[in-house]
């Protein structure tokens, strides 16, 4: 296999380190600036007349979760660019190399969309809220105006009449799944958990559910979420909130369930909900 180890050579003089040889006809492959996963290759002994098969793709970081998308898309480009009798590694290199920045750039983007509209949202929340306290304000001054001309026993028919009339406050936890709650050195924890299926949709029932009092007094509200787009690429992201790589932890617990979920792990002071997907 002379041309395959003179092909190698070539390779490590220009990427240094991206190619390594892990038995007889298996190679390994680290694609530049996406040294976070490793392309295996078995190399037949007639190789260049021969094509080289994929292994596996060993995936080192979460930054990719989906090992198979990765793998049919890897296949899929090495049967582009094999030519029998041409060596093909060098090429095959290239071609990745374009494939993951564009799969990188993919993901970025639509990372700073969800960002973008996280806080347009909580913007949006905090009119609201504001515009919520200023008509509270105005219909409490103007109730203790009516209530000063009205006799004893006629305010306190009245004081009744609105206490019935007064609708029901939302419940913002309606929709979600509730674990009952569990106690471990003195906190309590809780889980919420719901299926989701856009990174607007997460978003949108995350900042509901933190309309909750009891959920909004937490020292820590964490949130993890996993999503599966239609093109195959999983979107994920997650927020410690004060709590050491809490959420991290809560997305590994969402990859290896594989399910698309959306979670929340709340710690109050001394009152913990710990919400995570299952």
């Amino acid at each position: 296999m002379q041309e395959l180890e003179d092909e190698v050579e070539a390779i490590d003089a220009i990427f240094p380190g991206s190619t390594k040889v892990e038995a007889e006809g298996i190679l390994s492959l680290s694609i530049p600036n996406h040294e976070d996963l490793t392309i295996q290759l078995a190399v037949p002994q007639k190789y260049p007349d021969e094509k080289p098969s994929l292994v596996q793709v060993v995936i080192h970081s979460s930054k990719y979760l989906d090992a198979s998308y990765l793998e049919k898309n890897v296949s899929e480009i090495l049967d582009s660019v094999y030519v029998p009798g041409d060596v093909v590694l060098f090429e095959l290199i290239g071609e990745l190399q374009q494939f993951l920045d564009h799969l990188d750039e993919n993901h970025n983007e639509e990372m700073k969309k969800a960002a973008a509209l996280k806080e347009l949202d909580l913007e949006m929340r905090t009119l609201e809220l504001k515009e919520a306290a200023r008509t509270v304000l105005n219909n409490t001054a103007k109730v203790e105006q009516d209530e000063s001309r009205i006799q004893t026993t006629s305010l306190t028919s009245n004081k009744q009449s609105l206490k019935n009339s007064s609708p029901a406050p939302e419940d913002y936890t309606a929709g979600w799944i509730k674990s009952d709650p569990v106690v471990d050195r003195g906190s309590t924890f809780i889980a919420f958990a719901r299926e989701v299926h856009s990174v607007e949709e997460a978003r949108d029932l995350l900042a509901s559910l933190l309309c909750d009092r009891k959920i909004a007094r937490s020292a820590h509200n964490m949130n993890t979420w996993r999503i599966k787009g239609d093109n195959g690429v999983s979107y994920q992201d997650c927020d410690d909130d004060g709590e050491t790589a809490a959420g991290l932890r809560m997305l590994h617990l969402l990859t290896v369930c594989l399910k698309i979920t959306i979670s929340l792990l709340h710690d109050f002071t001394n009152f913990r909900l710990w919400m995570f997907g299952t």
